[in-house]
């Protein structure tokens, strides 16, 4: 085929001659940066996560019992320039089912692709009583992870 006298020979051709010269640059001893990770675990006052569980349980505030949303939340403070929303974490592990929860881990990776941002949220059985219920408990961030470049 031509596309305007670029035939998709000359295209390939170039291609690989491309891919060459990138091999070539690359001096045989350089390094790649490996990424830095860093990992925070999150020290948490029982009795503001009880006043939090009962917050929710009187019906304000209802997001806290999404774990993807928590997640999200807590990734707005962690990385400046998430600006999106829950849709855009993935979950690391398949989610447990919602009677089964304790714990999750999603995780961002910035269009640039410069690191890799994961939230754990959990949640604790010691909220039951004041919940009332499993399906009313909230999630609570408690390990954050950035794998950034360096």
């Amino acid at each position: 085929m031509n596309f305007g006298g670029f035939s998709l020979k000359k295209a390939a051709a170039a291609g690989m001659i491309c891919s060459l010269g990138a091999a070539v640059a690359a001096p045989a001893g350089l390094k790649i940066p490996e990424p830095r990770r860093v990992i925070r675990y999150r020290d948490f006052d029982r009795l503001e996560i009880e006043n939090l569980q009962r917050w929710v349980a009187a019906g304000h505030e209802v997001w806290c019992k999404d774990a993807r949303l928590v997640a999200a939340e807590e990734l707005k403070r962690m990385a400046n320039d998430f600006l999106g929303d829950a849709t855009e974490l993935n979950p690391v592990d398949p989610l447990p089912a919602a009677n089964d929860a304790k714990k999750a881990t999603f995780e961002w990776t910035p269009l640039d692709g410069r690191g890799v941002y994961r939230v754990t949220v959990e949640q604790f059985s010691w909220l039951l009583p004041i919940a009332k219920d499993a399906q009313g408990l909230v999630w609570v961030p408690t390990v954050t992870e950035m794998d950034i470049e360096q």
